[in-house]
């Protein structure tokens, strides 16, 4: 995973101061842990989280022309958030991009690629409307700027479209709302959904993106006033993304709609200091036209608040 320990300087720094056809990129993967509370932190609070996702495809078999192929890839992202009020948050979100096995067939002739880079910036903001009896209620919204990394050229000069490549080289946007409610002293229960607006950049714009999960957390392990604290979550999560165009035309090879159920856990180890681990299986995939299958995904991210 290059440039994973730039990344983690960055996130400690933080702490202290003939086109290819793809759907498996960074901002087309689906997400572990994906489900968003509705929780804000509190007025001058910072959180921060590094988190390190890695990716196995399935086995691609036969070549088909102009298809675009993948065997793992590897996203590592720093996240940092601010509470503004007790019930507004802002959000940072960027990350490193390293995808293997990037490969297609181009006139009988077997053409690769990497598409290793940035990512584009995610500001992000969160607003609780309601907290009570009833639980957390939240609005979300954000905007991806094109900062990252979205032009790339093939070894047969073919240029990448931004659906394999790390940024995308447009202006997104993303709103959406998030739930939180206690079920009981060690349940708690968290659904979230989100719908993503792309933008359109060198003649090409990917397909919106629908997000919607429920996470179960089980304290299993400690209480409120006593560390460590072991949860057990499970999540399942939907997501849908619609097919990309490209100079006009839709690309029969790209969107989907994949289910996903994740089992992991978390530990608290003080009131600042958290990390969590898991894996997403899919359960259910329907890929348009011809794509490679996701096996599975394993995500570790650790998390601080100050």
């Amino acid at each position: 995973m290059k440039f994973s320990l730039s990344l983690s300087v960055l996130f400690i720094a933080c702490i202290v101061t003939a086109p290819l056809h793809a759907d498996h990129g960074p901002g087309t993967s689906g997400s572990g842990f994906t489900t968003i509370t509705a929780e804000t932190l509190k007025q001058g609070a910072f959180g921060s989280t590094l988190q390190f996702d890695y990716t196995q495809f399935s086995d691609a078999g036969k070549i088909i022309p102009d298809v675009e192929l993948i065997d793992r890839s590897y996203l590592t992202t720093v996240s940092l958030s601010y509470g503004l009020t007790d019930n507004f948050q802002l959000g940072l979100n960027y990350g490193y991009y390293d995808g293997q096995g990037n490969r297609a067939l181009d006139a009988g002739v077997l053409d690769t690629f990497k598409p290793d880079g940035f990512t584009d910036l995610w500001v992000t903001g969160k607003y609780r409307v309601y907290q009570g009896p009833l639980g957390q209620f939240s609005l979300l919204g954000g905007v991806k700027a094109p900062t990252g990394d979205s032009y790339a050229v093939s070894t047969l000069g073919a240029v990448v479209e931004p659906s394999a490549t790390a940024g995308t080289g447009a202006w997104d946007g993303m709103f959406g709302a998030a739930y939180t409610l206690p079920l009981s002293a060690t349940l708690t229960l968290d659904a979230s959904a989100r719908y993503t607006i792309r933008g359109e950049r060198y003649d090409y714009r990917l397909g919106n993106r629908v997000d919607v999960g429920t996470c179960i957390g089980w304290l299993v392990w400690g209480d409120a006033r006593s560390f460590p604290q072991i949860s057990l979550v499970g999540e399942a999560t939907l997501r849908h993304v619609a097919r990309s165009v490209a100079a006009g035309i839709t690309n029969g090879n790209t969107g989907s709609t994949v289910i996903f159920l994740s089992p992991g856990v978390k530990v608290a180890f003080n009131r600042s200091i958290s990390a969590s681990v898991g894996v997403q299986l899919p359960v259910i995939q329907h890929l348009n036209g011809h794509q490679v299958d996701t096996q599975f995904r394993l995500i570790s991210a650790v998390n601080i608040a100050f």
